[in-house]
């Protein structure tokens, strides 16, 4: 388990991104989380506003966290270096969906990385989504999660119909889904069975009484009158009520925290919104940590944290020294509020001086992954590093045949730069996955150590080539 960095039972206005890599890993037990929904409409309530729509290229909405500009293909390099199985369901949403989806597909998939690596082997992860994009995330949660690690697919009926939702043709849509998923299968061991009360009445198939806990609970909540999972939003007078556009039950997320975490535990949420998820947590023992960036949302969750009523809250927005207060309380240094990422304490052993001085900090490549696979192709030619097959067979369309891939993969600490690159036909690609060296590929492709070595590409000039191509570029910038 990994040493926490970060204070207990705090809020980060930040975008969660930074905070996420900030976040020493495997120190969260529980993630209990609710992005945004790419429902393509502009969202709006007393506690802020926003755009609730991903497109793949620049929008010039505001604000800059649904903008793309240059941020996505940065993003995309990143994915298919980390999870090449990731990379693909995104490629496959792009051509099978539209880009919308896999702009925000990309997005999410980022943070999941990150929540992924920041998750204790005993730790899970539930996400609300909605019909607009969960079948994309759990692909997405597949290749990042394992298929294996899946459990369940929680279907959360929201409540009773009325009103204009009535008068739609065709099936009315009354659900949202929850995935979850474990971090390994340690995780199963973690769980704490919730019942629902017997309903009035009710008596066994003997016609005794009944005994026990009550009726233990399904997959599908909300299904019948003794599980009251309403959405907030259809209560006209719900004393929950805090004005956010997308704000759910205590209730729906304290089940989740009950089940899959102790007494004791951290919970986080990356998109905490009005702060649900912190509540409920801090409602049942737990420790937690929020992260949200909608400064328009701020205010509220900061009264919500204090306690302080709707009402109360609306009369102290309109009385700006009491505003100011509430400014000064959060500026104190043992408030539960932050506007800095943590930084992260467990990257290892430092690296050699000589690395240290080639490298950039933030280990991100100095050539994009495109520009690498033409500096291989044009200095090493059409050969595959793995099992030297000739892609110039091929002709012009020989490059195409090659992928690039790590020498040493990022599982056993294998960075992102040029001389840490190789080219490989699709069927070593897949035989090296994320865990094999291309030493380990070569032995196993070529027949033994001996044939490995009468490779036409010899791995140490292919480095020292590469390393220096590298300090030539870095010595520009």
């Amino acid at each position: 388990m990994g040493e926490q960095n970060f204070p207990d039972n705090v809020i980060y206005e930040l975008d969660n991104l930074p905070v996420l890599r900030g976040m020493n890993t495997e120190t969260v037990d529980l993630i209990a989380t609710d992005p945004p929904f790419n429902t393509k409409r502009n969202r709006s309530g007393s506690a802020g506003f926003y755009v609730d729509n991903w497109k793949w290229g620049d929008t010039g909405i505001l604000p800059d966290q649904w903008k793309w500009n240059e941020v996505h293909p940065i993003w995309l390099e990143e994915i298919k270096d980390e999870n090449k199985a990731l990379y693909d369901v995104i490629q496959a949403t792009r051509r099978c969906h539209g880009e919308d989806i896999a702009a925000f597909l990309c997005f999410l998939s980022v943070r999941l990385l990150e929540m992924h690596r920041v998750l204790k082997p005993t730790g899970s992860i539930y996400l609300h989504c909605d019909h607009t994009a969960n079948a994309y995330i759990r692909m997405c949660m597949d290749a990042i999660f394992g298929a294996k690690n899946f459990r369940n697919e929680i279907v959360w009926r929201i409540g009773w119909i009325s009103g204009f939702k009535t008068q739609k043709r065709g099936w009315i849509r009354n659900h949202d889904t929850i995935l979850y998923y474990l971090k390994t299968q340690k995780a199963a061991k973690l769980f704490n069975k919730e019942y629902i009360p017997y309903p009035e009445g009710y008596v066994r198939r003997d016609g005794k009484p009944p005994t026990g806990k009550g009726i233990p609970m399904e997959d599908t909540w909300n299904c019948n009158a003794a599980d009251v999972l309403d959405s907030i939003m259809i209560k006209s007078f719900s004393t929950e009520k805090t004005g956010s556009p997308d704000q759910k039950p205590l209730a729906l997320y304290e089940r989740i925290i009950r089940a899959s975490s102790n007494p004791g535990d951290l919970v986080l949420d990356p998109f905490a919104g009005c702060a649900t998820t912190p509540i409920a947590a801090h409602n049942h023992g737990r420790r937690w940590v929020g992260i949200d960036r909608r400064k328009d949302a701020r205010f509220h969750v900061v009264c919500r944290m204090l306690g302080i009523k709707k009402e109360e809250a609306e009369a102290i927005r309109a009385r700006p020294h009491l505003t100011n207060w509430i400014d000064k309380q959060l500026a104190k240094k043992d408030s539960h509020y932050r506007t800095t990422p943590p930084v992260r304490t467990d990257e290892g052993e430092t690296a050699a001086p000589i690395l240290e001085q080639i490298y950039p900090a933030d280990n991100r490549s100095v050539f994009s992954h495109a520009e690498m696979h033409k500096l291989l192709v044009e200095r090493f030619g059409l050969l595959c590093w793995g099992c030297d097959f000739d892609a110039s067979l091929y002709g012009d369309r020989g490059a195409r045949y090659l992928e690039l891939d790590h020498i040493n993969p990022r599982s056993a600490g294998g960075h992102n730069h040029l001389d840490n690159r190789a080219l490989l036909c699709s069927p070593c690609n897949r035989d090296k996955s994320d865990r094999m060296t291309l030493i380990e590929l070569r032995r196993k492709t070529m027949g033994g150590a001996r044939n490995a070595r009468k490779h036409r590409i010899d791995l140490r000039e292919a480095s020292m080539w590469c390393r220096d191509r590298l300090m030539q570029e870095l010595r520009k910038t």
